[in-house]
């Protein structure tokens, strides 16, 4: 039995993750699989591209058996263009039942502010290009973390991607 994937996009700070494991908590038979997570295993992040690279692969990995698992899959990362979102879903095609994407928006100052106050924030300047560059999604579940509880952006994600559920 394949899973299904969802992937949670949108920039540092936006509330992603929060969003995210409410999401898995409430639909079970899930795995949260977080670029932030394999990130954090590095010893001195550098948040280059290079290394973006190595962390979305760890990723893909993961969630490649989950999936032949039968589990939701949720990736959460910044997957800031369309063709990274793109990239996920070829790369684990034959492995899922369904694939939607999740974009958790914000505005820049709510996502420097929230940030600011992780354990071990990115970079500034990073959040800053990620936010200019950042594609909106073509076809994508948007939430706007700016406006909602976390609470409420995860009620508005299951109601339209597990109705009945």
């Amino acid at each position: 039995m394949r899973g299904r994937l969802l992937v949670f996009c949108g920039i540092a700070g936006s509330g992603k993750t929060t969003v995210a494991r409410l999401v898995a908590d409430s639909v079970g038979n899930s795995i949260l699989i977080q670029t932030d997570g394999i990130r954090a295993m590095l010893a001195r992040p550098t948040f280059s591209r290079e290394e973006s690279r190595f962390v979305y692969d760890a990723c893909f990995e993961v969630a490649k058996s989950a999936l032949r698992n039968g589990y939701l899959v949720i990736l959460d990362g910044t997957f800031m263009r369309e063709d990274y979102r793109s990239e996920a879903r070829k790369r684990l095609r034959g492995n899922y039942s369904r694939a939607d994407a999740v974009w958790v928006a914000c505005d820049l100052e709510t996502a420097l502010r929230r940030n600011a106050r992780r354990e071990d924030p990115v970079p500034p300047e990073k959040v800053r290009g990620i936010f200019l560059g950042f594609e909106a999604p073509r076809r994508a579940v948007k939430v706007d973390s700016s406006h909602l509880s976390p609470e409420a952006a995860a009620r508005r994600v299951k109601r339209a991607l597990f109705q009945g559920r």
